[in-house]
């Protein structure tokens, strides 16, 4: 018995199966809570350009910490832990693991 969606199930097409959860609109999205989630992880300069244009100035190996909400979307780079725990302690959000 296979309880996965016809859409995560593998396809003899070979095409790649796409979780429903990424088929969501914003408005979907935002109901289920995923206006309020985020997750923080270390990012280095270079990698943080692609996100942030004024990184490119920085040395590539300096390292930020990023608040991403769960959509992607950067809500706050900072270079150092205590502003990142001042922001979630006054932002309305739920941190959540990025695994």
């Amino acid at each position: 018995m296979n309880n996965k969606p016809d859409n995560l199930r593998n396809s003899s097409a070979g095409t790649k199966p796409v979780h429903p959860l990424k088929t969501l609109s914003a408005p979907e999205f935002a109901a289920l809570g995923g206006d309020r989630m985020v997750f923080v992880r270390s990012i280095r300069a270079e990698l943080l350009a692609g996100f942030v244009p004024e990184a490119k100035a920085m040395p590539d190996d300096m390292v930020f910490q990023l608040i991403m909400g769960a959509d992607g979307n950067p809500l706050l780079v900072a270079d150092n832990e205590q502003a990142i725990a001042d922001w979630l302690s006054e932002a309305d959000v739920v941190r959540v693991l990025r695994h």
